[in-house]
């Protein structure tokens, strides 16, 4: 597996996809507190409802919010994948907010294995997270 990383300048024109998507993160407390005020009242989730199991995303606002709090080993219990995914989301997104403003960015090369590698990866998280959400009955 070869993967190389090296910072080269910022075309003009170039947007911070990582600073973009992970703005949304800057709202996760006014939804957590929107949750636990009940100014916002979550239904059950439709698809456990439907089929008797959970969905890919069940347990996501209960760790979440166990998350915010401070409470990680509880927020792993509700999913897995969760906390993790914040905290990538987070870095990734103040690297690339750090590398715009400095005119930088960061440039990844891999060879066509390692992509699918690193794909196959990516696209297995969320069923192993679903695979463990139904296994625990979250």
């Amino acid at each position: 597996m070869s993967m190389r990383l090296r910072m080269g300048p910022r075309p003009i024109g170039t947007w911070p996809i990582g600073a973009i998507l992970a703005a949304p993160l800057l709202l996760l407390p006014l939804g957590g507190w929107l949750v636990e005020s009940d100014s916002m009242i979550l239904a059950r989730c439709t698809f456990k409802s439907m089929l008797g199991i959970p969905c890919m995303g069940c347990g996501a606002t209960r760790a979440t919010l166990n998350f915010m709090h401070g409470d990680l080993i509880e927020a792993l219990t509700f999913s897995p994948m969760i906390a993790p995914l914040y905290v990538a989301l987070a870095l990734w997104g103040l690297l690339s907010a750090g590398l715009f403003l400095t005119g930088r960015r960061l440039e990844v090369e891999m060879t066509t294995w390692t992509t699918w590698a690193v794909r196959g990866v990516l696209i297995s998280i969320p069923f192993m997270n679903w695979f463990y959400v139904m296994a625990h009955d979250v």
